[in-house]
């Protein structure tokens, strides 16, 4: 596939936030996501379309939210785009607002997203979760 082609993909699983089905549909079989900032004292790693599905499910009940790509970085594979984005929304139990910065690494394979390592600052999510008064 073609850097425009991958980089297609991505705002189309960008435009699919808050639908899990929607976003695991650019998703290959075997896809993999990981967050190694989201849990300080682990990897957390995340494996298989439908492990995903379930993960995607929950975090959509608690944010509501667009990423926006701000900057695509230039890589020799044409299967991997580097993106960073930003989120805006806000944390559905809370009523608070939600905006976070991300920098991903996205590989692509037949049309679709087979892994993501997704680096973002967990702290501000803690933040916007906490109940008042924290």
């Amino acid at each position: 596939m073609s850097k425009r082609t991958n980089l297609e993909i991505l705002q189309s699983v960008f435009d699919s936030m808050g639908d899990a089905d929607a976003v695991v549909a650019h998703y290959t079989d075997d896809y993999v996501l990981e967050l190694p900032y989201a849990h300080p004292e682990k990897m957390d790693r995340t494996e298989g379309i439908e492990a995903v599905r379930e993960r995607l499910v929950g975090a959509f009940q608690l944010f509501r939210f667009t990423l926006y790509i701000t900057e695509v970085y230039p890589c020799v594979d044409p299967d991997l785009v580097i993106a960073e984005y930003i989120s805006q929304g806000e944390v559905i139990p809370t009523g608070r607002r939600y905006s976070n910065r991300y920098i991903g690494l996205w590989r692509f394979r037949d049309g679709k997203v087979c892994f993501t390592r997704e680096y973002l600052n967990p702290e501000i999510a803690r933040a916007a979760m906490a109940p008042a008064g924290d």
